[in-house]
């Protein structure tokens, strides 16, 4: 058996790495107050500038609308690969132009500008798929081609190259190669060495290189001039920089609670309150924004000092102003449940875009419920063109508001900096939020020792209705498993990715599914059609790829079948609210997970491939690591690796739960030794599972994972 290492060893070594998430010191810039200075004086305006700031708005387009472009973006990038980045035809092709660059013609110009620009455009495309690595790749070639270029911060091919790093989340690299203050007579590269002395907590500079690309008028700049000011704290320095590149642009104003609203500003209207006060209540946005990214990077400490920022300076707000008394009347004529002694909490419509994040308003009820948060009446936001599952939303009519009116939903939007609700972060102490997943996850523990049952049930009317359709579509058995099998088509980060570790292979299940028809179940695949197809397999219904698949049964399925097998998922999230029994494996996530008490799991065990052994689940779910577990790139940097489980994984899984739901065998419920280390080996985060528990057999099969 292999020794273990101390853990202290790896905190040391995660330690060092994440020296830059230390509380930023105060930036010192040359912005002088909005009252009393001016702003960096815009130049006049010039070609690199526009073209630089259209690849951004560019990434934004495509990044709004990546779910809806992945099949093209994935094609293309599939082309890409094959014909120029990874091929032979496409080496060759690289180094006649590398030679021909070298050589200084009369074409050195153009042909550089092609070079660079066709590079940058395929990182782009690779972005827009979600494949990173491959962005990395051509970043590594314009960095080759264009090395002179890069050292003396000129030409297109640096441009190009500090343009595409920073769209790659690439700070590191980029702090590397800008250690220290320039002068730069480049847009694209001031603004992103900015951007990444942001992220790096190195707030002086960047302010120093912001102010730079700021100078040029560019109101994208401004806003993250703004930032920087906005996480040192100067509030009036930020409301400038924002009300500057409102100016600018006046529908920018639009509100931002959380990427997955996928805002389109280009259909917004803003009022005049909005706009007179845009400096103060962007504030709140771009600091909700700066969490999100951190939390993307794996930057704990980063993401909820910001949002305890942003709720703060929410707080302030809500005590200068408050939602317009006509729009509350509007939100009560709308609601048959109005309580007009509450106050009002916006949840906007990233609430609804997902189906997992429709379960999210189950989990914010029962923190409500619980204490955790404040009795009120929660409106959402939810236009139809945003709604993922309309049957599945209209059983949570009787718990909060439901307003549809686009044009309602767009007036209400702005006071989200003043009452609106996320799913990130809740109000913590001593400068940090509390994980919403981590609040979540209390109150399901709660719920659970209350031994109280689901807030919301399917309609008998629905349940008839979907049943006569799946006896139709031949399923007969008297009762059904449905499996949710991820691959990552659907958010598009399934192989090549960085996030391809919360996907599994379908071959890994096949013996399990095999062992629940041998009971006399069937097994419902439940899914999209980018998923690997189910043929020829007795008793198995590939619901993702048949003609009945629609938003009535999905729910059906969820709420009937007698077990829910599935993972890190929002499916899961939005069965667990129907209460459905379930098993969970491959698990894998950064954040908590508040599973109830009919729950049974096993995860991915991280390997440390330096002291060759699996990390124990204390040394796994704990800051710093736990928030690296969002990207294996960023794992890989530390040595340590993510293994999915095994075929013999979740066939034991599989018996286990069936035996328990048949009353066959003891349960880890019911106590004993084994049960006693898992709740030490957790004692220092008891609440990352939530009510769940671990599956008996997985424990002994990496005995690493207990302490």
């Amino acid at each position: 058996m292999t020794t273990r290492a101390p853990f202290g060893s790896l905190r040391h070594r995660l330690g060092k790495r994440m020296a830059g998430s230390r509380p930023p010191a105060p930036v010192t810039t040359s912005v002088a107050p909005a009252a009393t200075g001016s702003l960096p004086v815009p130049g006049k305006w010039s070609p690199r500038v526009w073209l630089t700031g259209t690849a951004f708005r560019l990434y934004a387009f495509l990044s709004a609308r990546r779910r809806q472009l992945l099949p093209l973006t994935t094609r293309a990038a599939n082309v890409l690969d094959n014909h120029v980045i990874l091929a032979p035809a496409g080496a060759r092709l690289l180094r006649s132009m590398d030679r021909r660059l070298a050589e200084g013609s009369r074409m050195d110009d153009l042909l550089a500008r092609v070079v660079s620009t066709t590079l940058a455009a395929a990182a782009q495309v690779h972005l827009a798929a979600s494949r990173k690595p491959s962005a990395l790749r051509a970043v590594r070639l314009l960095n080759l081609m264009f090395r002179s270029q890069i050292r003396a911060r000129a030409g297109v091919g640096a441009q190009a190259y500090f343009t595409t790093l920073a769209l790659c989340s690439a700070y590191d690299r980029i702090v590397r190669e800008v250690p220290q203050p320039e002068t730069i007579d480049s847009f694209a590269i001031n603004f992103a060495a900015g951007v990444a002395h942001m992220y790096r907590g190195n707030l002086t500079l960047a302010a120093h290189f912001l102010e730079a690309a700021a100078s040029s008028g560019d109101g994208n700049a401004l806003r993250k001039l703004g930032a920087v000011h906005a996480l040192a704290g100067d509030h009036a320095q930020a409301a400038a920089c924002f009300k500057a590149s409102v100016e600018r642009d006046p529908r920018s104003v639009m509100a931002h609670q959380n990427y997955a609203g996928g805002y389109d500003p280009s259909t917004y209207t803003p009022g005049s309150w909005e706009l007179e006060n845009a400096g103060e209540l962007l504030i709140y946005d771009n600091l909700i924004q700066l969490g999100e990214n951190f939390y993307h990077q794996g930057r704990y400490n980063d993401t909820f000092r910001s949002y305890q920022a942003a709720l703060d300076h929410q707080d302030a707000l809500a005590r200068r102003w408050s939602v317009p008394d006509k729009l509350v009347q509007r939100i009560a004529a709308a609601s048959r449940i109005f309580d007009p002694t509450l106050p009002v909490r916006l949840l906007g419509y990233e609430w609804v875009t997902l189906i997992g994040h429709i379960g999210f308003i189950d989990c914010h009820l029962r923190m409500a419920a619980m204490g955790i948060l404040p009795r009120a009446n929660y409106v959402l936001l939810a236009p139809p063109n945003k709604v993922v599952n309309q049957p599945f939303l209209r059983l949570f009519e009787q718990h909060v508001t439901i307003i549809e009116d686009p044009g309602l939903v767009d007036e209400l939007l702005p006071y989200q900096r003043l009452v609106g609700d996320q799913f990130i972060a809740v109000r913590g102490k001593d400068g940090l939020a509390e994980p919403w997943a981590h609040a979540a996850s209390r109150a399901q523990v709660a719920w659970a020792e209350q031994q109280r049952g689901p807030l919301v049930t399917v309609s008998a009317e629905l349940m008839e209705k979907g049943a006569g359709k799946l006896r139709a579509a031949g399923v007969t058995a008297d009762w059904f498993v449905a499996i949710h099998i991820r691959e990552g088509g659907y958010h598009g980060d399934g192989p090549g990715t960085t996030r391809q570790h919360r996907s599994a292979n379908v071959r890994d299940y096949l013996e399990a599914i095999t062992a629940i028809t041998a009971r006399g179940g069937a097994v419902v695949r439940l899914g999209d059609r980018s998923m690997t197809p189910l043929r020829g397999m007795a008793g198995v219904f590939d619901y993702a790829h048949s003609d009945i698949k629609s938003a009535e049964m999905d729910l059906y399925l969820c709420a009937a079948a007698r077990l829910f097998v599935g993972t890190t998922s929002g499916l899961t999230t939005a069965v667990q609210a129907l209460g459905t029994p379930m098993l969970l494996v491959n698990c894998i996530s950064n954040d908590c997970q508040f599973w109830h008490e009919r729950t049974d799991f096993t995860v991915r065990p991280v390997y440390d491939r330096r002291n060759r052994r699996y990390l124990s689940l204390r040394e796994t779910y704990r800051q710093p690591l736990q928030a690296l577990l969002i990207d294996t790139a960023v794992l890989a940097r530390y040595g340590l690796e993510v293994h999915a489980n095994t075929a013999q994984d979740v066939l034991e899984a599989v018996r286990y739960k069936l035996d328990g739901l048949d009353g066959i065998g003891q349960s880890m419920r019911e106590g004993g030794p084994l049960l006693d280390r898992y709740r030490a080996t957790l004692r220092d985060n008891p609440y990352n599972f939530g009510a769940a528990l671990p599956v008996p057999a997985f424990l002994d099969r990496v005995p690493e994972l207990l302490d």
